[in-house]
Parts: structure tokens; sequence; C-alpha cells
């Protein structure tokens, strides 16, 4: 299939890229920015900008399928709602077989904003009537390794909201399943994705302060409201969901981690 990806410059679509090409799909990249000049030769590029429409139609000429990884956190309302409806509609006219979405586990029961804004992304993509599927994910590794580095960096303590759980997966596992999502087709709404070992935030900063031998006393304090009760109850973590096999520990180990 001729594949594009959108977000493929970030950090999730620069490992889809790879494994699309292995699985025997030809991949195109989406981008609001030009090629750059290190750019893979077999990868076709093309400059979109989804808060606009700009460049949408040309990018979806000969495409199969689509891979929407594309998000931004500065601009949600134009990039992430009314984008994802502008690229399931052109799909749909288009011809495109399969749109698979990219989504993240719980936004329908936490009331963070960025995820009221993914959750109206979801229902907007369904409504285009455009093939699909959506894939939620949970919490990457990498987000929360970068989230307990914030905090290490305070000086004297290391603050860590109270009470709260995830359930955070490799994104190279999140990768591999969109690669299986693509070749299985449009399946509606995917079981949801995380990794192999539910924890609480506690337990996960325990075992990052040792990988990365921080030793600062941890001091707790409470995430309030209606999204701190969603995180304490576990609604980011997929208890039925599929599950990945890299543990957060063995994540941490790894060169380069």
């Amino acid at each position: 299939m001729n594949v594009l990806i959108t977000g493929g410059t970030g950090h999730l679509g620069r490992l889809v890229i790879p494994r699309a090409q292995a699985a025997g799909h030809a991949v195109s990249i989406a981008s609001r920015r030009s090629r750059p000049s290190n750019a893979a030769e077999d990868v076709r590029w093309s400059i979109v900008d989804l808060a606009t429409g700009a460049g949408l139609t040309a990018a979806l000429d000969g495409i199969d399928a689509i891979v929407h990884a594309a998000s931004d956190l500065k601009n949600t309302d134009d990039a992430d709602v009314e984008g994802t409806t502008r690229l399931g509609e052109a799909a749909r006219d288009a011809g495109v077989e399969h749109l698979l979405f990219v989504s993240i586990v719980g936004i329908d029961r936490i009331p963070y904003p960025y995820y009221q804004k993914k959750l109206e992304a979801e229902r907007r993509l369904v409504a285009t009537g455009a093939p699909h599927s959506i894939l939620r994910a949970a919490q990457f590794h990498a987000f929360i390794d970068v989230l307990l580095g914030s905090a290490a960096r305070f000086p004297l303590v290391f603050p860590l909201p109270s009470g709260l759980h995830v359930q955070s997966v490799a994104t190279e596992e999140v990768a591999d399943r969109i690669v299986r999502a693509l070749d299985d087709g449009p399946g509606g709404m995917l079981r949801d994705y995380a990794g192999p070992e539910p924890m609480t935030l506690d337990e996960a900063a325990a075992i990052w302060k040792a990988a990365r031998g921080v030793r600062k006393p941890t001091l707790k304090f409470p995430m309030l409201g209606k999204t701190g009760a969603g995180f304490r109850a576990g609604h980011n973590t997929a208890p039925d969901g599929e599950r990945g096999t890299i543990t957060w520990r063995e994540w941490l180990e790894r060169p380069g981690a």
C-alpha cells in the first residue's frame, strides 16, 4: 500500500516509517516543513498544513492508507480537531481505503483539556464516514521519562503528584501495533494499547530515580479537580487492553534510554 503518515517527523511517526517499509508499504510523509536534506530518498514528502488544509488534496494523490499521528499542543482547535475533520473528509473524497487515527487511552473519562480535544477529533473523524480505525495508546515510556526528568530539576526535592497511575508503553511497540492495524484494514475503535504493567506513579518514579541515580527526597502533592481524580482512578490505564512486552525498568536500562 501507499501509506501517508501525518506527524511522520515526530517521536512516534519516525518509528512507524521503517516498520511500514519493512512490511512492504511505500511511505509518504505529510509535514508543515520542507523536506530536509537528510530525508530518506525512498520516502515521498508532501508539505501539508492540517490547520488550514493547504497541500492536503495533493498529498492524498495515490494514497491507499493514512496513519494520522500529527498533533499540535499549541493549536489543538485548528490542527487537531478541525485538522482531523479535514483529513477525514479529504480521505473519504479521495477514496482512501483506511485512515488510522492514533489517540490516547482514557480521553473519554479524564476531563483534561487536551484529552477533550482528542476526543472531539475522534468524534469528528467518525462523522466524516471515512473508513477508519482509532488506536488509543497509553503514555509512552519516553513521556514519563521526560515528566520525571522535569521533576528532578527542582532544587532539593523531587515533587510528585500523589496517588496517580500509569501503564506506559514503549513507543516502538505502538509503532509495531500501528503497522499491524494497517494490514488488518479499517476496524473502528480498536482495543486500547498499553504497557505490560500498570503501576502507581510512585512506583514508576522509584524505578526511575534508581535508574537515573536521583537521590532527592520525594515531595508528594495532590493533583486537584476532576482531572486528578481521573488519573487517581487509573482511567489512563488499559486493564482490558492489548499489552506490549517492554517493561518500564527494561526500557530505562536500555543503552541510550
